[in-house]
């Protein structure tokens, strides 16, 4: 699929609402950032965007990017110190796997898949409290 392709088939409605419905049981943050130039080392870039983005701001440490360059056909998961301590390499090696597994068919299922994933893993460790706020947006967020 080309990157035009990509692009129009990505539905951002459904996963703005699969952020919201996430995030109404956890503390944690989520968002998804879709970049407009190619990412031959996605981690790098999506830590990068990470910080850029604000991501290391949230009060518990506890936000996830799920980071997309469709040019260079490459994605990554990043999450903060807080539930990175919580989780280890190995949840986020397991969903990336199991988003590559989506990504071809339906790119907006395989972004929801980890979202929805995410927000489990998120809920388990950062219930959400009472007094929470929705500290960053959750738009998908474009170069």
């Amino acid at each position: 699929m080309n990157v035009i392709e990509f692009l129009i088939r990505l539905d951002d409605d459904a996963i703005v609402h699969a952020i919201r419905e996430a995030e109404l049981r956890t503390s944690g943050e989520i968002r998804v950032y879709v970049a407009k130039e190619k990412a031959p080392d996605p981690m790098q870039a999506a830590i990068e965007q990470f910080h850029r983005m604000g991501m290391t701001q949230t009060r518990d440490r506890n936000g996830v990017l799920i980071f997309i360059a469709p040019k260079s056909q490459t994605f990554a998961i990043v999450g903060d110190e807080g539930i990175h301590q919580k989780c280890g390499p190995d949840f986020w090696n397991a969903l990336v796997d199991e988003m590559r597994g989506h990504f071809r068919e339906n790119p907006t299922h395989a972004i929801v898949h980890a979202i929805t994933r995410a927000g489990e893993h998120l809920a388990q460790h950062f219930p959400r409290r009472a007094d929470d706020q929705n500290e960053l947006p959750d738009a998908v967020e474009r170069e």
